[in-house]
């Protein structure tokens, strides 16, 4: 029982956390998007609590995880590739996102 109402609340823990990022503005070019922002900083958000040190590591947490993942989001194209890792770090979004993080 202790441990459907520890999933519960992961569950809200994760929903909160994506509801922050909500109005979060997407720097990216809307016509290359594949994989929504939230499908990008979730697994950032998860492999991070996990241990995750690197991109590397985060871009691996998602691919072991991925049935997990789905529990929040659809990730209909799967986890998204490392290099999507890269291009969508707060260094490389405009300055407007940046501050927001």
């Amino acid at each position: 029982m202790a441990d459907v109402s520890c999933n519960a609340g992961a569950l809200a823990e994760t929903v909160a956390f994506l509801s922050q990022f909500k109005d979060l503005p997407d720097g990216r070019q809307k016509a290359k998007i594949r994989y929504p922002l939230d499908e990008v900083l979730l697994p950032c958000l998860l492999a991070v609590i996990a241990g995750a040190e690197t991109i590397t590591d985060i871009s691996r947490f998602g691919e072991k995880k991925l049935n997990l993942l789905r529990r929040f989001r659809p990730f209909a194209d799967g986890v998204p590739p490392m290099i999507i890792w890269v291009t969508s770090s707060p260094a490389s979004m405009p300055s407007t996102s940046s501050a927001a993080l």
